[in-house]
């Protein structure tokens, strides 16, 4: 699907769809309760479809598990269905099986599980990722801390299961450790048991073995800061309006809620009134941000960047190279295109502010952050931005160009 966005200011009140890493976590948790209660998941998406689907094939002998696009869902099922089975097969399609599984494959080879790798194919469908042979056993698991916190979210849902303890241990500081604080405190309302120690500033993870899950009652999804991110930026880039967000949890352990404080270092003006926040338009300045705990906020932070006073610096962004698209590229093109002044490296990218973005043709790449990104650089640019491939919303938020025309936004599907 091919869109023309119209430039113009955004204004409104909107509600946070449900955080899909929130919902993944509660799904998993769920089904391995065996729980009869039920998640509350107000809306949904291709990833959280794809963990809904498959979940619902735990009780085959061999499993075949469709993960469609969603690395969550993958890396997070791997180690748990392998903890059940003796034997099961994963699928997906998009960018997902060139996405690497190490160093999780290799601590699971070292306790008896075997991977069989699929040949790369060139197929645009879905295709088998790998093979997995051998029951998960307890041990020592190692990971450094620069990885992807999916691989220790996959493992603290297994190794509960196992009959024996188990101990994760990281050996290099956690980057995305508030990811991994979600997954404990839902595994905390399941009845899990899990200890943290700090050794050298690193977290070392405990698992006793044995646990049983159970499922609480009323227990329902986040709003979704990384979703809402985009929202807060384009209220922050709307003059003379304000875009109101609804349905987010203050204390939540998201890392994306970072945005708040990333648009108020910038100079943006964000009002909180009881969790709601109205971002508010203001000129905004250059700051440097840290990628590596946020990486789903860099494109629309990239966005707001743009037309900002002074140069940006995006940095310990390497891993957005291995995401839906290489985003880092995907981002160097797509504002290049629209007459940003951007530089990118191999870990980040450079932005210097122009007044304003002149318009044009971009790829959404497939991924669904590049198109909304796109969308909201829509708001300071003075000719209209077309965005080839803007289906690719489906992935997070099927309803965000539903919720762009709700406040104000006009388009046309081309």
């Amino acid at each position: 699907m091919k869109i023309e966005i119209i430039p113009g200011n955004l204004s409104g009140t909107v509600r946070a769809i449900a955080s899909k890493s929130h919902a993944h976590r509660l799904l998993i948790a769920s089904a391995l309760a065996r729980g009869s209660n039920g998640v509350n998941i107000h809306t949904t998406s291709q990833d959280i479809e794809a963990t809904e689907v498959c979940i619902s094939r735990f009780s085959e002998d061999v499993p075949v598990l469709d993960c469609g696009e969603s690395g969550s869902t993958l890396r997070f099922l791997i180690p748990v269905v392998m903890a059940l089975k003796d034997e099961a097969i994963f699928k997906g399609r998009g960018r997902l099986p060139e996405r690497p599984l190490s160093p999780l494959k290799e601590e699971m080879e070292a306790h008896s599980c075997h991977f069989t790798m699929a040949p790369a194919q060139s197929s645009a469908g879905t295709r088998t990722i790998c093979s997995i042979s051998g029951r998960l056993q307890a041990g020592t698991f190692t990971l450094p801390g620069n990885i992807s916190s999916q691989y220790i979210t996959g493992l603290l849902f297994a190794l509960p299961l196992l009959e024996k303890d188990s101990r994760i241990i990281i050996t290099s500081p956690l980057e995305s450790s508030r990811y991994v604080d979600m997954t404990l405190s839902v595994l905390k309302q399941y009845g899990i048991t899990i200890d943290t120690e700090l050794h050298n500033g690193c977290p070392v993870y405990t698992v006793p073995g044995g646990q049983k899950y159970t499922e609480p009652e009323g227990i329902s999804a986040e709003g979704d800061w990384s979703n809402i991110a985009f929202w807060i930026i384009a209220g922050i880039l709307s003059k003379e309006s304000s875009i109101r967000c609804t349905g987010l949890a203050e204390n939540s352990l998201q890392s994306d809620r970072a945005v708040t404080d990333l648009a108020a270092e910038m100079g943006g003006l964000i009002r909180n009134d009881g969790g709601e926040l109205t971002a508010e338009h203001c000129d905004l300045n250059a700051i440097e941000i840290d990628a590596s705990g946020i990486p789903d906020l860099i494109p629309v932070m990239a966005v707001a960047a743009a037309t900002a006073r002074g140069t940006t610096r995006i940095y310990n962004a390497g891993r957005l190279r291995i995401k839906e698209s290489d985003r880092l590229a995907a981002m160097y093109d797509c504002l290049s295109r629209l007459g940003a002044d951007i530089t990118e490296e191999p870990e980040g990218l450079i932005i210097r502010g122009v007044p304003v973005l002149k318009g044009g043709t971009v790829s959404g790449y497939n991924d669904h952050r590049i198109v909304m990104a796109m969308a909201v650089a829509s708001i300071v640019s003075d000719a209209p931005v077309i965005i080839e491939g803007a289906e690719a919303v489906n992935k997070s938020y099927p309803a965000f160009f539903e919720d762009f025309k709700a406040l104000g936004g006009r388009f046309n599907v081309l």
